[in-house]
């Protein structure tokens, strides 16, 4: 079916499935509004100084190009099909009905918009999510929920709690317009889990219902039983200054898991496990006491594996505890591959072991020479190095001992990871 029109400027909103709309003449602009359900439009103009018109809030998925024609997938799959596109202007985000001007493009403008060229010949497709705001096409993420394990979980363009990469000074359109959103109010923190986490809403995001700026309580309050909700969006423009930011509800903990949005390419810190934690004590300046897991030595020889993070809780003061190569006092020979806080009295030392460290170190006091011990390096687990509690009263008067320690002739060595068959291991903590 065809509908022709006058020779005058005629304003025309194309709605009609199966339908196309012809120009006779006159100065035409055809407001493109999308349909309930799939309907198929066809605009051929050739006369006049025609415009094609897309009203903010107008939702774009796809967009096939040709030379001299070009069709337009809106929301609700709506597809327009527009004859000699070429001799079209393209009004972003303008609306005649109300005598609103928005972007005006070219032909080739409107479709470089979606980083396409114009082919010289047959056409170029894309997949889009886009949508009009304030004269521009900007990047439309659509907002569903579903259950996972009985929960209710975000999803975000079809895909479960995705992390996302985005862009400072971009606008970012969140359309919670589904049904199955429709009690899931969302928004945006520094803070994972946001308010459920004693985070606050970032100042930066816009809330909208109806194509009205509100604030994000009254947004919130419109996503319950007793209304029916329509046309809601969250806007997310992330400035400079962020880094990494997290979407959650307004109204349910949890529904994003552990996605998160990073900026302008931030790479998160990667915080490592902690293998084990050493609380360091110190006896007057004789011994560092060391404890893991409720167990204590004095000045142990301890065992630690490549690949692995240990945290050392110091609290030692006027004794600056030191990882080291030697054992000599003060801080040369201070070793630093993986280590932060070496040196300190009072507070926390993670040492993540390198694949290169070396086989043995050392822990000094920076000023007693008595406060020392060795700390073996080792590959894996599941070595010959065991854990041997000495049989010295630990008074400082074994003779032979080493800081006061008789040797165990027990204890274990192992040539292989440790280098020196000669050394016995005594008062050894496998950490």
């Amino acid at each position: 079916m065809a509908l022709n029109f006058s020779e005058n400027n005629d304003v025309i909103v194309p709605t009609v499935d199966g339908t196309t709309y012809r120009g006779q003449g006159g100065d035409d602009t055809y407001i493109l509004v999308s349909q309930e359900g799939n309907a198929k439009v066809s605009i051929t103009d050739t006369t006049g100084k025609n415009t094609i018109q897309l009203p903010e809030w107008s939702k774009i998925k796809s967009v096939v190009v040709a030379k001299n024609a070009i069709q337009i997938t809106c929301d609700n799959m709506t597809i327009f099909t527009i004859n000699g596109a070429d001799k079209f202007n393209y009004d972003v985000g303008g609306n005649k009905t109300g005598n609103e001007i928005g972007s005006i493009k070219s032909y080739e403008e409107f479709v470089s918009l979606f980083d396409l060229d114009l082919p010289s010949s047959g056409t170029n497709t894309k997949s889009v999510s886009k949508i009009v705001f304030q004269d521009k096409l900007n990047q439309l993420y659509e907002v569903t929920v579903n259950k996972e394990d009985d929960e209710n979980k975000y999803y975000i363009n079809g895909e479960l709690a995705p992390s996302l990469n985005l862009a400072s000074g971009q606008k970012y359109i969140f359309d919670q317009n589904d049904s199955t959103a429709s009690k899931h109010p969302i928004s945006f923190s520094t803070t994972k889990n946001g308010t459920h986490n004693d985070g606050v809403s970032i100042d930066n995001v816009s809330f909208y219902i109806n194509g009205y700026k509100v604030t994000e309580s009254v947004y919130s309050n419109n996503f319950n039983d007793e209304k029916t909700f329509d046309n809601g969006f969250v806007i997310l423009e992330p400035s400079v200054s962020d880094t990494e930011l997290y979407y959650y509800c307004l109204s349910h903990s949890g529904m994003s898991e552990d996605a998160n949005i990073l900026i302008n390419g931030f790479t998160p810190v990667t915080i490592p496990s902690i293998e084990a934690t050493i609380e360091i004590t110190n006896v007057s300046a004789s011994h560092f006491v060391m404890n893991s897991s409720g167990t204590s030595y004095n000045d142990p020889t301890i065992t630690l594996i490549r690949g692995k993070t240990y945290e050392f809780d110091i609290n030692s003061p006027g004794h600056p505890f030191w990882i080291k190569l030697s054992q000599l006092t003060g801080t040369v020979d201070a070793y630093s591959s993986g280590i932060t806080n070496n040196g300190t009295t009072n507070g926390k030392i993670t040492f993540t072991v390198s694949s290169d460290a070396p086989d043995i170190l050392y822990y000094t006091c920076q000023f007693h020479v008595a406060m020392t011990g060795r700390i073996n390096i080792v590959d894996t687990e599941g070595t010959d190095v065991f854990a041997a509690q000495t049989t010295s009263n630990n008074t400082g008067s074994g003779g032979g001992g080493y800081g006061g320690y008789s040797l165990d002739l027990e204890a274990s060595y192992s040539s292989e990871t440790i280098n020196d068959p000669n050394n016995f291991i005594f008062d050894s903590m496998i950490i």
